[in-house]
């Protein structure tokens, strides 16, 4: 076998050093090794603007290379560069930037300061409603929002509900009015200003978007979860732990449906409670034991706003031990009022609730049913929802009806 002589050893060792040192050179930037041109900086703009907003800065020997530079706002570095090329490279502002020196680096050459950056505020939304000063808004209304540093050009907002862009109608600094838009989902505005969008803290409802809409369009309709939990009118429950009352607000009760009197010897009727079993919730409520009828009895509000032209559905959840000479209908009637019994074909819509109970018993009874009344409007326009009482006293020796809830959906 034959041995390498030492000036053999020598040159192998001295081959693999360049080696190294050229892959090293290659696969990391070192300072001491690589000199790279002083960068110039000829200037920036804007000179002022938004954390979020694009900032421009032009130059030389920047290099094509983004991750060899740090730019710092005030200290702040930047975490995003739009663009970068060798004379000019665009910025975005980062959040926490403040007023105060703008900073590049490039490799290892320092500008420290090459000018004054001005950070604006970013506006504030304070609170946002229709011209019915709610946050119920219909597409096309003239939503105010109301706030501050704002400014006053309109080209350089952007105004969203819930991602659907809105035409501004006006700008001040602590104000915009702009048009809800077509098609908006309920949820909150958004304010975008020089890269940086801003979210309002009010909920925007659309209440001609499908779903759920009783809460816009009707108030105290009981429960679903709970059943029951209709409020009723505390001036006339007498004493406070009565059984039977009146409906409170916004329900409309007519003299007819009045069949109890409370302690004061004040008639009142179509809200009840069931004492036992413990404390229960309220609920929309008719009885004719003891001999008090009800003919044409009338419990029923009226839309706080016109309804959009559409398909709905009405659906309310009750209990009845109503006899065959009895009946409850529920009613869905245009304006202010719900129809008769004999003008029952004018209505909208309306359900008849079960009515098989014998004569002088209690069962069998309807259990708890959940009715749906689907309807049609071909025009926006204010409806009454309500039930029409007919319930017979001492020819049916008992008579109970009850409502949980009721709730209103547009399809």
């Amino acid at each position: 076998m034959k041995k390498l002589s030492f000036r053999y050893k020598i040159g192998i060792l001295a081959l693999a050093s360049i080696f190294v040192a050229i892959v090293s050179c290659q696969d990391e930037y070192d300072p001491d090794l690589v000199t790279y041109p002083e960068i110039t900086v000829d200037g920036f703009s804007p000179s002022e603007g938004y954390p979020g907003s694009i900032v421009t800065i032009t130059g030389s020997n920047f290099g094509d290379r983004f991750e060899a530079a740090k730019i710092s706002f005030n200290g702040e570095l930047v975490t995003e560069f739009v663009s970068y090329q060798d004379n000019i490279m665009e910025v975005r502002v980062p959040q926490g930037a403040t007023n105060g020196k703008l900073s590049v680096q490039v490799w290892t050459h320092v500008k420290d300061s090459i000018g004054s950056y001005a950070v604006k505020q970013l506006p504030v939304m304070v609170s946002a409603q229709s011209e019915n000063g709610s946050n119920i808004v219909f597409p096309g209304d003239v939503v105010t929002i109301v706030g501050s540093n704002f400014g006053t050009n309109a080209t350089a907002l952007g105004i969203t509900f819930n991602g659907t862009a809105a035409e501004i109608v006006s700008v001040q600094d602590n104000e915009i009015k702009v048009t809800a838009p077509e098609g908006f989902a309920t949820g909150y505005i958004d304010l975008t200003i020089g890269g940086s969008t801003v979210i309002g803290s009010t909920v925007i409802i659309n209440p001609t978007a499908a779903g759920d809409i009783t809460p816009y369009f009707l108030a105290n309709t009981g429960d679903v979860e709970a059943g029951g939990l209709f409020d009723p009118d505390f001036d006339v429950l007498v004493p406070d732990n009565a059984r039977y009352g009146t409906q409170g607000a916004p329900w409309v009760t007519n003299q007819a449906i009045k069949n109890k009197t409370n302690g004061d010897g004040v008639k009142v009727g179509g809200w009840g409670r069931e004492p036992w079993g413990g404390a229960q919730p309220g609920y929309i409520c008719f009885e004719t034991w003891g001999s008090t009828p009800i003919t044409d009895g009338k419990v029923y509000q009226q839309t706080a706003y016109e309804l959009p032209a559409g398909d709905y559905t009405l659906s309310f959840k009750y209990f009845s031990e109503n006899k065959p000479i009895s009946s409850v209908h529920m009613i869905v009637a245009e304006g202010d009022g719900i129809p008769s019994l004999a003008g029952l074909a004018t209505s909208i819509a309306y359900a008849e609730t079960w009515n098989e109970t014998p004569i002088d018993t209690t069962s069998p009874n309807s259990g708890d049913v959940t009715e749906e009344i689907n309807f049609t409007l071909e025009t926006s326009k204010k409806v009454s929802i309500g039930l029409l009482v007919n319930m017979a006293g001492a020819d049916a020796r008992a008579g109970y009806f009850k409502v949980s809830w009721i709730k209103l959906v547009k399809n």
